[in-house]
């Protein structure tokens, strides 16, 4: 029987300790699987600019430049900073963006060797003009987003999967990134995640995390972390509702337990998996999977981009779903919250790659994002002295 009331997390006194404890005696080996893009900061300065002779319009002037890897380099970076030996696997276009993408990678000390790179890919860019604000800061102005024109050539995403599928069985956990909306060219289809949830399925002591910004309930065989617009989202969607993009979802979803807690508990009675669902400053609810036996899956639309599960006796039972009220660490302004849920994506498998609970690690998650969002003006990182003297000054 399904408890659609949340149990308020409390965390151990021992947690500092313990975490202390553990990441000294462990590092933990990660991999990154999905999109990876490059975040290409270009600083203008409005006062040198001309007038071009060919065409009369303003040639904007930079005179500074900074990338960074994005996405799936995102999260690479904040295991990095946990301490993590990350290895990335993904595709890149055989050009100066990824060029400098894995360059970027490589800088962050993050294994490469797993990546792929294609004379027929458009390395996935997000250019990033930045003005004076004037008063000593900067202002990011429209974006320019790179995307590839069509789809990934099969060749690159074979390669891909062959160079996963060799190193899986290394790893503590993968966590699995999939960033762009429906209509993006990039390397996942129902096939890839098909793949995917056939390498979770063959390696089963390696813990599996999903981030889908549009696709979460497509997923097989790992834990599925989303916010609380995403589950909502895809819940509906699942139900005939038109897919949605999160500029356009619900204002209340954080708070909206009621809700949640249903797709939620839906969501993972139907994968046979853990839920993550974050709330932002209200923390998160954590959906764990019983012992008990899947109940029916017929009342949901199998489609392309909804595969159906892999054969499973059917049942009328229904699965015993645990639903925990995590915490959040308080966090007052000013704080910027761009790569937040990067960081709890890296914070969560971190923490359960030492040997924490699911719930712990969901508690150790939002803490490292607590973190990460007070670095303004940066995709900030946290470290385990950081976030053991997050979880102590409380203390008397």
């Amino acid at each position: 029987m399904t408890n659609l009331s949340p149990v308020p997390f409390a965390p151990p006194a021992d947690l500092a300790d313990r975490l202390t404890r553990l990441a000294a005696a462990k590092t933990p080996k990660i991999a990154v699987i999905g999109d990876f893009c490059l975040d290409k900061y270009l600083f203008l300065s409005p006062e040198l600019n001309e007038i071009s002779v060919e065409t009369g319009k303003t040639a904007f002037q930079i005179r500074a430049r900074r990338v960074f890897a994005g996405a799936g380099g995102t999260v690479a970076n904040n295991l990095r900073a946990l301490g993590a030996s990350t290895s990335c696997f993904g595709i890149v276009g055989d050009d100066g963006d990824g060029f400098e993408l894995l360059k970027a990678l490589r800088g962050i000390g993050a294994d490469v060797s797993g990546m792929v790179a294609s004379p027929e890919v458009l390395t996935s860019t997000y250019v990033k003009p930045t003005n004076p604000d004037g008063r000593g800061g900067w202002v990011e102005s429209n974006r320019f987003d790179v995307r590839n024109p069509g789809p990934f050539p099969a060749s690159a995403v074979d390669a891909l999967k062959a160079n996963f599928r060799k190193r899986a069985a290394e790893f503590d956990a993968v966590v699995v990134l999939e960033q762009f909306p429906p209509g993006s060219e990039t390397t996942f289809s129902p096939d890839f995640r098909a793949f995917l949830a056939d390498v979770a399925r063959a390696n089963p002591n390696v813990f599996f995390l999903c981030d889908s910004r549009f696709f979460a309930e497509s997923y097989r065989e790992t834990l599925v972390k989303c916010n609380a617009n995403e589950l909502l989202d895809v819940f509906a969607t699942a139900r005939g509702a038109d897919r949605k993009r999160e500029t356009t979802l619900s204002g209340d979803a954080e708070s909206n337990v009621a809700a949640l807690c249903e797709a939620g508990a839906w969501l993972a009675e139907r994968n046979g998996r853990p839920v993550l669902a974050t709330r932002g400053a209200l923390g998160s609810l954590l959906f764990e999977v019983g012992d008990a036996p899947l109940s029916s899956t017929a009342d949901v639309p199998q489609t392309a981009d909804f595969p159906p599960l892999a054969p499973t006796p059917q049942t009328t039972q229904t699965t015993e779903i645990a639903v925990s009220a995590v915490p959040p660490r308080p966090v007052s302004p000013p704080f910027d919250i761009c790569g937040a849920g990067d960081a709890t994506n890296a914070g969560f498998v971190f923490a359960k790659s030492l040997g924490f609970s699911l719930v712990e690690s969901a508690f150790l998650a939002g803490v490292v994002s607590s973190i990460t969002i007070k670095q303004i003006g940066v995709t900030g990182t946290a470290t385990v002295e950081q976030i053991v003297a997050a979880l102590t000054e409380r203390r008397p």
